[in-house]
């Protein structure tokens, strides 16, 4: 991956990691750039990007939040976790560790 690309990866994963701020309502597209002192037109590449994956959508309101594809990817990771919790405790039973 050349310098470019991953620089602008890692702005496109902040850009994504800020909507965790506000799950609900959103986020502007001036409320990110600001935030995370980006210019308006490199938010906006970004979150075109992310729409158009299905992981950020465009709420009513025109901020933008978390879509289904993101929220589905935490679920399964939700499920993963404690399916792995639960053979843990299974296994920690079984050799009687205290």
């Amino acid at each position: 991956m050349r310098m470019a690309e991953s620089k602008r990866v890692q702005r496109l994963l902040r850009v994504f990691i800020a909507l965790d701020e506000h799950p609900i309502i959103g986020l502007s597209n001036k409320d990110l750039s600001v935030g995370l002192g980006l210019t308006p037109s490199q938010v906006s590449r970004d979150i075109d990007d992310l729409v158009a994956s299905g992981l950020v959508i465009k709420l009513e309101n025109g901020n933008y939040a978390y879509g289904i594809k993101t929220l589905q990817i935490a679920e399964r990771f939700r499920q993963q976790h404690e399916r792995l919790q639960s053979k843990i405790a299974e296994i920690g039973k079984r050799v009687d560790v205290d």
